[in-house]
């Protein structure tokens, strides 16, 4: 549950934070429109924020870092973006905490024991993202359907039947976002989460590999998208910045 959410405030403890993640999930869904472009609807920002919601940025980090170096050329910036990486973002993180199994762990203490899990988090994040996309071509037809009333504006001059339409596929992305938010958390809490337990200890351990497969993931992608020429000194950098980094919160350096 949500740290700052007044306890008795209702009888479930859990749908003031199901509530809150939905509300969350539907504003930054908006990023996705001529809206917002804040940039906060992306996997690293928003799991981030998911986590500070329950008082764990941590386990944001570990969920949102790798889904966003992997989907680092998936964005909604001037072309047609894959999947809804926000909802599932949030989901992943949301989910997990309220099922009680932080993954904060993973980048401060135990790698070993949670990573796994962590592996498995990601994976229902992806898939749920796939699922998001069918929301999202569903969603776009019905703007299309709705926006093709606004030529009727180039007849007639109603100039504000646009804005009233704009509104309203605005809403239905709101919509969208918001029931996706919470129908996510509630797969990942109900069912995905509490499956891991019941994994054989193989498939478990090849889970384990995933959050270190998806880094070299999203450099690939980097390289397919730009090319080695334009982003090899981006790399070379972040390389080199992570390598100090990862030395000094080692106790390597002082």
């Amino acid at each position: 549950m949500i740290p700052w959410v007044p306890p008795g405030l209702v009888s479930d403890p859990n749908l003031p934070a199901l509530l809150v993640l939905g509300l969350m999930a539907g504003l930054l869904a908006l990023d996705d429109t001529a809206f917002a472009q804040t940039w906060f609807g992306q996997p690293l920002p928003a799991a981030i924020l998911t986590g500070y919601l329950f008082g764990d940025p941590i386990t944001g980090l570990a969920v949102g870092l790798p889904l966003q170096l992997v989907l680092s050329g998936n964005i909604p910036v001037g072309q047609t973006f894959t999947g809804d990486p926000t909802s599932a973002a949030i989901a992943a993180v949301g989910g997990t905490l309220l099922a009680g199994r932080p993954l904060s762990p993973v980048l401060v203490a135990d790698t070993v024991g949670t990573l796994p899990l962590l592996g498995w988090v990601i994976l229902g994040a992806g898939l749920l993202s796939m699922l998001g996309h069918l929301l999202i071509q569903a969603e776009r037809r019905s703007n299309g359907i709705w926006m093709l009333k606004g030529l009727h504006s180039l007849r007639d001059g109603r100039l504000g039947r646009i804005d009233s339409l704009h509104i309203r596929c605005l809403g239905t992305t709101f919509l969208r976002g918001l029931a996706s938010g919470i129908l996510f958390t509630l797969f990942i809490y109900g069912a995905w989460v509490p499956l891991y337990d019941h994994l054989p200890g193989l498939i478990r351990t090849s889970l384990g590999t995933l959050p270190l497969l998806l880094p070299g993931l999203g450099v690939g992608t980097l390289i397919d998208r730009y090319g080695l020429k334009s982003s090899w000194h981006w790399m070379a950098l972040g390389m080199v910045c992570t390598f100090f980094a990862a030395r000094y919160f080692s106790g390597v350096l002082p």
